[in-house]
């Protein structure tokens, strides 16, 4: 018996087609945009490539895309209490980068590997006269512990002293900033709720724990940082809030904060002009490179002296260092001294031997 086409069923199928047909009409101009303005098209298709990028140009036109996304994300986050992937959320409008709750299964055998890699910056530094002082900076996971509303793999509490420990065994010179953070959290915030990266009093602690922990690198100019201004930050963890958080949850929201502007506590006309060599490099991620942390500026104040920087954003502690190794300041002589800041989660996300793009978080 053959089944019997129902008016229901017509209408349906009627539906269907037109709706195919109207999706064919709206798809001609950004096939035929795209068409116009792709390049190296030949070698995209041979390398399987082109169809991806067509999706992406194809997706960023799309009417529904937005109220889409932003209809499951408001799902999401009423039936799970969750953000997009790449955000954990937590309690008091705090927020944490997944990166610290993702510890690898062979976690240990990735941080020997990094340990490895450190080590070899140390001996390729020393055979430059140059020597390697480390700054680790502890997650935020593990300084504001008691902001988090899911749980989380203990390792990442006891991952730092047993990164500090191994270093030292190495007899690497590394200089511990925990301890004081976690001494220091009933005071000022020293990371930015809805932030990956520490605020400008978290910055300035670092700094003076450095300046404290070696005095060695003290100078005698003096610096003074003045409150220059103030400014909101949205927070690079804001971007996987993709529901209505000012609707669903309003206590998410950008962090205000105190920009800082560090000068000489005396300087003259010639100062401005004039070009000294500089003994002491830092070497960090984008909590050295972006200004308003004010951490370049917070160290001379902290250390007394000037200092060159090489600092790259969203790439990660290594990306940065081989940069530097990669540079003619490498040969220098006037260089005696690397400070390298030292995200600690690099050891959960950095994976030795890939592609620093991919295996470093984009928001280093």
């Amino acid at each position: 018996m053959y089944p019997v086409m129902k008016t229901a069923s017509k209408a349906n199928g009627i539906l269907f087609l037109v709706m195919l047909a109207a999706m064919f009409v709206y798809s001609l101009p950004p096939v035929y945009t795209f068409a116009r303005t792709s390049t190296d098209t030949w070698n995209l298709f041979v390398d399987g490539k082109l169809l991806r990028k067509f999706e992406q140009a194809y997706d960023k036109r799309f009417f529904l895309r937005e109220p889409s996304v932003e209809l499951w994300a408001d799902a999401q986050f009423h039936l799970f209490g969750e953000g997009t992937k790449g955000v954990v959320l937590g309690k008091d409008g705090w927020l944490f980068t997944n990166q610290e709750y993702r510890v690898p299964n062979d976690l240990q055998a990735n941080v020997q590997a990094q340990i490895e890699q450190i080590d070899k910056v140390r001996a390729k530094l020393a055979e430059h006269g140059k020597q390697l002082v480390i700054l680790p900076l502890p997650m935020k996971l593990d300084v504001y512990a008691a902001h988090a509303e899911h749980a989380f793999d203990p390792r990442v509490i006891s991952l730092y002293d047993q990164f500090v420990s191994q270093l030292q065994s190495r007899q690497l010179d590394v200089v511990p900033l925990r301890e004081a953070f976690l001494a220091n959290i009933n005071g000022p915030q020293l990371f930015l709720k809805s932030d990956t990266h520490w605020s400008p009093e978290g910055a300035r602690l670092s700094a003076y724990e450095l300046a404290r922990q070696r005095p060695q690198l003290l100078g005698e100019q003096t610096y003074v940082s003045h409150k220059a201004g103030e400014k909101e930050v949205k927070g690079d963890l804001m971007n996987y809030l993709q529901f209505d958080h000012a609707r669903l949850a309003p206590q998410f929201g950008p962090n205000p904060i105190a920009l800082y502007e560090t000068l000489k506590a005396q300087q003259s006309a010639d100062d401005l002009f004039a070009e000294q060599d500089q003994s002491l490099l830092l070497v960090g991620t984008s909590y050295s490179k972006i200004d308003d942390w004010n951490f370049v500026g917070f160290l001379k104040e902290a250390l007394n002296r000037d200092l060159l920087s090489i600092a790259v954003e969203a790439r990660g502690p290594f990306e940065a260092m081989n940069q530097f190794l990669a540079s003619d300041q490498l040969a220098s002589p006037q260089i005696d001294t690397v400070v390298w800041e030292f995200p600690l989660r690099t050891l959960l996300a950095h994976r030795p031997g890939s592609l620093s793009r991919s295996a470093t978080p984009q928001h280093f």
